[in-house]
């Protein structure tokens, strides 16, 4: 068949870039594919075009892509334009399927049995469970475990080295004891994991030649699809199976690759050149899902990352409108507005989001106002998260502040100073604990202090506002310094605040939590629904109507913070990656996109700096001169008095005695057992404190 009457029977209209990338058949190539520019499209008929026009046997060749979702929808899609008969003789796999069948060959022509892959994910998180168990001593939650797991698959695709596993930190876990134990219990009961499977499979190729050769002439053409999401095992294992002269066509984008924690590793398709030597390059720039001005916006955007491949992204659509900034005083007015929106919701809206806590709030605010969504299940690992079960904890002890499991979990994590020796001594000793140590013999008067005024806390905390009594958590008990010396998620305390605002009490967060998780678990409430939440990274290969980035602020996207011109390379690729994320979620945009960004101070945002510049502001031309600004005097504050131990009395809380200064915060216990933290510098301009003479 020429290439004439190929083009006539498949009736898609190709642009240049297309047809060259459907014709590239031999050698080498990397097709870099912006987002929207038809790449599975193009795939499909490059593989008509090899089958009908090259004559290439369908048995011949391999596409591998990255999930097993993603081979059904080609192999469907192959058959929608070429019949049945045809797709069924190519072959479709992910790389850990070709990986069971190098390892299938080898027990055939070896004549051994390998490991039995464990595909129960249930029996392999009880082990990680249990492994963290005896590692830490304590119980091991389900995101405890998720985050080791996360870890071992990082550790397995990206094959760290002996030092880098050492040197490997997650949340504060015991990765590479938990990592050890792992492989040895794996080894020891004759299983592997489906991480396992490749570097095995990668193993049998390097050792035994004649099981290599046997794969590469069976698939002399390769077809890799997503390989800006393929990890390094998976890249070797390619590299392996295209031999010396490789008919290897590989597809990405390095600018959508965002799954970093699953050791995604784009530097291949930088690299593909010097690993493939004579190879080609073909680039696919043209948009055809958004709009011009989300298409130019989200260009330039992405053009800030340096480790990346030059392409200029153009639309085939029109104008459209300007990319929207939706103005909010902070978070909570945002999930107020987003739950209005869903109410009077008449057309495809996705509201996207880089973590899946984000959505929290908006489920709950939906859910008690009976608005329907459409949502994926969303992960719960928040629920069995450390600091939440830490605050439930905190609630927990507030109610019972004699027993001493609870307090024996907490007490290191209230930033009181009290040694272990004091707590197992007034555990053993029964009644009230905190009361006990303020007059324990031995420990430092600071230490005594701190617990009669964490005793004074956790008997006002029930009497508040959820909302409230999770500030004096994380502000005033010092749960919220513990978190921040260990570099702990306090981005979970922000959630439960959030959720607070909604209940009375404590009790009633608690109660609405365990509501809130079987919430979560059934996902959407409303398929047919208009209203459409997703965090970024599910969003990924789909498109909306209208798109709304939420969250938009440094510290949750970005996640991290920017790197400095001497910041190490890993800062410099992890910020380049939030980048990334936040480009991906532009692109799911087909004609409007708006972004949140917030009025308070702390919620400011890098990425929407970068898209909504200020404008300058005109320069009024003026026959009378502007009037002169009323200078104030400035009053002169001396807070060097004012130091831990020093007695002081304040306008509204009477006398106390400042216990703890960090700058210019100081910490102040009242006679009353209140514990308050004030900015010294107003509180003195202000004249509402003063040293306290004898």
């Amino acid at each position: 068949m020429t290439w004439e009457e190929f083009r006539s029977r498949v009736t898609v209209p190709l642009n240049g870039q297309q047809e060259a990338a459907v014709r590239a058949v031999d050698g080498p190539v990397l097709l870099l594919a912006v987002p929207g520019s038809g790449k599975t499209t193009v795939l499909i008929l490059r593989l008509g075009y090899m089958l009908f026009c090259q004559n290439i046997l369908p048995e011949n060749i391999l596409t591998m892509t990255y999930t097993v979702a993603a081979t059904r929808d080609m192999a469907a899609r192959f058959a929608a334009f070429f019949g049945e008969e045809m797709a069924r003789r190519l072959e479709f796999r992910t790389i850990n399927g070709v990986s069971a069948r190098i390892i299938r060959h080898y027990e055939q022509t070896m004549g051994r049995q390998a490991f039995q892959l464990i595909t129960d994910e249930g029996k392999l998180s009880a082990l990680v469970g249990e492994l963290c168990r005896k590692a830490t001593g304590e119980f091991a939650t389900e995101s405890t475990i998720k985050s080791l797991r996360t870890a071992i698959t990082y550790i397995k695709n990206m094959q760290l080295s002996k030092e880098e596993i050492d040197e490997y930190q997650a949340d504060d876990l015991p990765v590479a004891r938990v990592y050890r134990d792992y492989c040895a219990a794996l080894r020891q009961n004759g299983w592997m994991d489906y991480d396992d499977q490749m570097v095995y499979a990668a193993q049998i190729l390097r050792q035994y030649p004649k099981i290599l050769k046997h794969f590469q002439g069976r698939y002399p053409y390769l077809c890799v699809d997503e390989a800006q999401d393929t990890s390094k095992i998976q890249h070797g294992i390619i590299r392996l199976l295209a031999g010396e002269r490789p008919n290897l066509f590989m597809v990405g984008d390095e600018d959508q690759s965002i799954y970093g924690f699953r050791a995604a590793y784009p530097a291949a398709l930088m690299a593909f050149e010097r690993v493939y030597p004579g190879a080609g390059v073909l680039l696919m720039e043209k948009n055809y899902r958004s709009t011009s001005n989300i298409v130019a916006a989200a260009g330039k955007f992405i053009k800030q990352n340096g480790n990346r491949r030059d392409k200029n992204m153009t639309a085939s659509h029109g104008e459209g409108p300007a990319i929207r900034e939706l103005w909010a005083y902070d978070r909570a007015d945002q999930y107020k507005y987003l739950a209005r929106l869903a109410a009077h919701c008449d057309r495809e809206t996705a509201v996207l989001y880089r973590n899946n806590d984000s959505a929290l709030p908006v489920l709950d605010l939906l859910d008690r106002q009976g608005i329907g969504y459409r949502c994926r299940q969303v992960e719960g690992s928040f629920f069995s998260h450390r600091v939440v079960r830490d605050v439930l904890d905190l609630v927990a002890f507030a109610h019972h502040p004699d027993d001493g499991e609870i307090f024996s979990r907490i007490y290191y994590k209230l930033h009181a100073g009290i040694p272990k020796v004091a707590a197992e001594t007034v555990i053993r000793e029964g009644g009230e604990l905190l009361p006990q140590l303020a007059e324990l013999q031995g420990l430092s008067p600071w230490t005594q202090m701190q617990c009669k005024s964490l005793s004074t806390h956790f008997a006002h905390m029930l009497d508040e506002g959820a909302d409230k009594a999770i500030y004096r958590i994380r502000h005033f008990m010092g749960y919220g310094e513990y978190l921040e010396e260990r570099g702990g998620d306090l981005g979970k305390l922000d959630i439960l605040e959030a959720l607070g605002k909604q209940e009375p009490n404590l009790d009633g967060l608690v109660l609405r939590l365990n509501a809130l998780q079987a919430l979560v678990q059934e996902g959407s409430t409303d398929r047919n629904s208009s209203f459409i939440l997703s965090t970024i990274h599910s969003s990924k290969g789909l498109e909306y109507q209208r798109v709304i980035l939420m969250d938009v602020a440094d510290g949750i996207l970005p996640s991290v913070e920017a790197p400095t011109d001497s910041s190490p390379r890993e800062e410099v690729e992890a910020y380049e990656e939030e980048r990334r994320l936040f480009y991906v979620g532009m692109t799911r945009a087909k004609e409007e996109l708006s972004v949140f960004r917030f009025k308070k101070v702390g919620l400011t945002s890098a990425f929407s700096a970068k898209l909504f510049p200020k404008k300058p502001v005109p320069v009024r031309r003026e026959s009378k001169p502007l009037p002169k600004p009323a200078y104030k005097v400035e009053v002169v504050i001396d807070a060097a008095p004012y130091i831990p131990g020093v007695r002081v009395r304040h306008q509204q809380f009477g006398s106390g005695k400042i216990v703890n200064k960090l700058g210019d915060v100081a910490t102040i216990l009242f006679d009353s057992g209140e514990e308050k933290r004030f900015s010294l510098a107003t509180a003195l301009r202000q004249k509402q404190l003063k040293l306290e003479r004898d």
